[in-house]
């Protein structure tokens, strides 16, 4: 059985990523899987497997399977389901991003992706395995990228806007950060600047 072919340009998965979206926005999904429905709407869009593919090229009047797997450079597309590893029950709200020209895609606003990054560092920041900690790196470089990103924009975490967790459990994630970089007085100051000021007494105070 001949391997798949994966796409490891930007551009093509940018593509992707915006013509996913648009589909998506016209059946008022908020989510980003709708399962192999999806090549209903859209035949460069193929299952192979449990896995799901953008096709950049079609191959006459193959699909799904067998498609996938004789076209080259697809874009592999991974989903995962609101709510789960450290994501919004609701994927709101969101804002869209023109990534390039003719290329938009809907993201999960800044201010409430930093809480489910927050969510996802917290949970492996103690590991030692090797890979974990990699991605725990790339999690921390994320923060402090949107942490900056907030603070130059004027704008402050929306605890409010995130569904499916308390306020106490957010206030919480975000305490643990600050305790996390207590060395980086720079970025503690930007991070208190991203913070209402009665939500930062409360995560100093605590």
């Amino acid at each position: 059985m001949p391997n798949i072919s994966i796409s490891t340009s930007h551009i093509d998965q940018l593509t992707a990523a915006s013509q996913l979206s648009e589909i998506l926005n016209e059946l008022q999904c908020p989510h980003a899987y709708i399962g192999e429905k999806l090549s209903e709407y859209s035949k460069q869009f193929a299952s192979a497997g449990l896995k799901f593919f953008y096709v950049k090229e079609l191959q006459g009047c193959l699909s799904g399977d067998e498609l996938v797997r004789t076209s080259k450079d697809n874009v592999l597309i991974e989903t995962l389901q609101a709510g789960t590893l450290g994501l919004p029950c609701v994927p709101e709200p969101v804002c869209t991003v023109q990534v390039k020209p003719g290329i938009n895609i809907n993201m999960l606003h800044p201010a409430v992706l930093i809480l489910t990054k927050m969510k996802r560092w917290k949970v492996s920041c103690d590991s030692t395995r090797p890979q974990t900690r990699m991605k725990n790196q790339s999690d921390k470089a994320d923060l402090e990228f949107l942490v900056y990103w907030l603070a130059n924009h004027d704008m402050t975490i929306a605890f409010d806007k995130y569904k499916g967790k308390s306020k106490e459990e957010l206030l919480d994630v975000v305490r643990v950060y600050r305790e996390r970089i207590c060395t980086n007085q720079e970025l503690i100051k930007m991070l208190e600047k991203v913070v209402n000021a009665e939500d930062w007494k409360l995560i100093v105070g605590a």
